[in-house]
């Protein structure tokens, strides 16, 4: 049978966005490439790169010629979580507070084709996102209330057995790659696009328990899942381009949402034959549409970007649903095949700028600033989250020296430390740690709270032109 009756808000707790550091905190990556990083995201009516079939395909017919361009993008981020349990019963009483750093890198390669004077065609292959969120080893009690040997059926000894303190690792972990194909059309002064995405992505979430020394792995508890290895979906992207005049153009960009079959397997009390479960999972996650408007400035030698972007999060990322095989997940109302987390992610919108500068025949540098409304609330906070989702502002810098056919690029960004955030009192997160038994509810007790410390992201390129 299934011992921890309380397992599945365990499992609500660790669900999180895949996340990506760049120019917008949210779920992909605006700066792709070197160039974009180095203008914190800018590209929609600036333009001007192979890697717009990714962005604003429309923006393909500002490239001229044949051109390549390949590189590596790599973040590395700090992330803090604190909670504290209060309780009448002193033995009952913890806090946590853990630092996390998590680094990761974003390989892209493109490049753009003329097809006839007024056609242009694209195509890329990124690393778009990932999801590396967890809390490693926190103190907790026992879900139930009962001791830890009567909790998970083992005969630890002393105080170990005896007491209800265990250490919990809640793991959160995926990545998102991307292909995309597109083209341009230029009529006069206006440019339309359209690109076509196939995206690939796997997810995994585990939970698992320790006692209280964090050194062995308590069996017959714990759950996790893992999306199936092919999961594919399609998904579009629509742009336009119109150039007023020679110093001032605007670009709209439309990308639709993506939808991804993460149907997969779920594991139950692992690590004990006696108690071990697995079953299928039926599952589709949802990345939201976004809209983007963008309008440049200036001559060639000097522009400013200025991006408008909206993602619309609350319409799939409020609650997720996941059915199972069996009815084997445990939630206090017994076991179930109906699962739902919730998410309560809040859409976003982006104010982004951006300032091109080409000093010499050689040399550019850039400049860019990008400010997001947050994608979470005390609503949607929990302890196991990827870690870019509370911040709110960027500052980035850049620069490319340009060398017969090849330019190389430079861009760093560095996003400022976010707020902590106050988890609330009724989130999954909260209501795992907060109840302690079917006779045990203290969620005036119990408190929590994230903040994203501080992200650095820095990105080599190089863009190869043959004509």
């Amino acid at each position: 049978m299934l011992k921890n009756a309380f397992l599945a808000l365990s499992a609500f707790g660790v669900w999180s966005l895949p996340s990506s550091l760049s120019a917008i905190a949210s779920n992909s990556r605006n700066a792709i490439n070197a160039r974009y990083e180095g203008l914190a995201g800018v590209n929609l009516g600036l333009g001007g790169s192979p890697i717009d079939v990714a962005l604003n395909p429309a923006n393909l017919s500002l490239t001229k010629g044949k051109k390549v361009e390949f590189g590596l993008g790599g973040t590395y981020a700090t992330v803090k979580f604190q909670d504290r349990f209060l309780d009448d019963d002193p033995n009952s009483n913890y806090s946590n507070s853990k630092t996390r750093s998590s680094a990761g890198p974003a390989p892209y390669l493109a490049l753009k084709l003329p097809v006839t004077d007024s056609i242009d065609y694209g195509f890329a292959a990124f690393v778009y996102g990932g999801v590396n969120g967890a809390a490693e080893k926190i103190d907790r009690n026992t879900p139930n209330g009962e001791s830890v040997n009567q909790w998970a059926g083992v005969n630890l000894p002393g105080a170990l057995g005896a007491g209800r303190r265990i250490q919990e690792t809640s793991e959160n972990r995926g990545v998102f790659i991307k292909a995309v194909n597109g083209l341009s059309v230029k009529l006069g002064n206006l440019s339309i696009g359209g690109s076509l995405e196939v995206n690939y992505a796997r997810q995994t979430r585990s939970i698992k328990y320790y006692d209280a020394s964090g050194s062995f792995e308590i069996p017959g508890q714990g759950v996790s899942y893992e999306s199936r290895s092919n999961a594919l979906a399609l998904s579009g992207i629509l742009g336009l381009n119109y150039r007023f005049s020679d110093w001032f153009r605007v670009g709209y960009s439309y990308q639709t949402r993506t939808s991804f079959p993460f149907d997969g397997t779920y594991t139950f009390n692992q690590n004990d034959p006696n108690y071990y479960r697995s079953t299928g999972v039926s599952y589709q996650f949802n990345l939201p549409e976004k809209h983007g408007l963008g309008f440049a400035f200036g001559p060639e030698n000097l522009k400013v970007g200025i991006d408008f972007v909206y993602s619309n999060y609350v319409t799939y990322l409020k609650n997720i649903h996941q059915h199972l095989g069996d009815s084997w997940y445990p939630s206090p109302q017994g076991k179930t095949a109906n699962v739902i987390g919730h998410l309560n992610y809040r859409d976003q919108w982006a104010a982004l700028i951006g300032l091109e500068h080409k000093i010499t025949p050689e040399w550019t540098y850039r400049l860019g600033y990008s400010y997001n409304s947050p994608i979470v609330s005390p609503n949607a906070a929990n302890g196991a989250q990827g870690i870019v989702l509370t911040f709110n502002q960027v500052v980035a810098a850049g620069f490319s020296y340009l060398t017969g056919p090849w330019s190389f690029d430079f861009g760093f960004s560095y996003f400022l430390p976010g707020k902590s955030l106050e988890g609330g009192k009724g989130t999954d997160w909260a209501l795992t740690h907060a109840i302690n038994g079917p006779n045990e509810k203290n969620f005036v007790g119990y408190s929590y709270n994230v903040q994203a410390i501080n992200s650095i992201g820095i990105n080599f390129g190089a863009t190869r032109s043959f004509d």
